[in-house]
């Protein structure tokens, strides 16, 4: 089975320190094992080292940790799906064809990228984002 890991799923499973992190950590394991293929896509990269260097946590993710558990965890056992300009057009376009705003064009750049290594399931903790989004041919579950 093919998953792709929206970053709201993939930031926890990298931080002990966030509530959510035993029930992402275990996803990331099971969607990384040899049965399956756990993906995401190089929009993801970028997002998970902003939110990691910005995490208002206990013990401060520095820039260079933040780096290491990108290109360690994230790199080294996802297949990681490149979006080429197109995909960012299209993906642009489909969150301003529905009157969507902000923020959740980076979650229609994952809805690009689950489409384009046909996934199964796409791992989030913005479900609603997906369903405006009309992700209605991937199944789209939190972890």
């Amino acid at each position: 089975m093919n998953i792709l890991f929206d970053t709201s799923v993939l930031v926890p499973a990298l931080v002990d320190q966030l509530s959510n992190h035993p029930v992402c950590f275990s996803a990331f394991l099971t969607y990384t094992s040899e049965n399956h293929t756990g993906c995401c896509s190089t929009h993801a990269l970028a997002e998970c080292y902003s939110v990691l260097t910005a995490l208002p946590l206990r013990r401060r993710i520095s820039p260079e940790e933040a780096s290491r558990l990108v290109n360690e965890s994230v790199v080294r056992h996802l297949s990681v799906i490149e979006l080429d300009l197109e995909d960012y057009r299209n993906a642009v376009k489909a969150a301003a064809d529905r009157g969507l705003a902000s923020g959740i064009v980076y979650d229609a750049l994952h809805l690009a990228a689950a489409r384009k290594a046909s996934c199964d399931r796409i791992l989030t903790y913005n479900i609603n984002h997906f369903a405006a989004l009309g992700a209605t041919d991937i199944t789209v579950a939190s972890p």
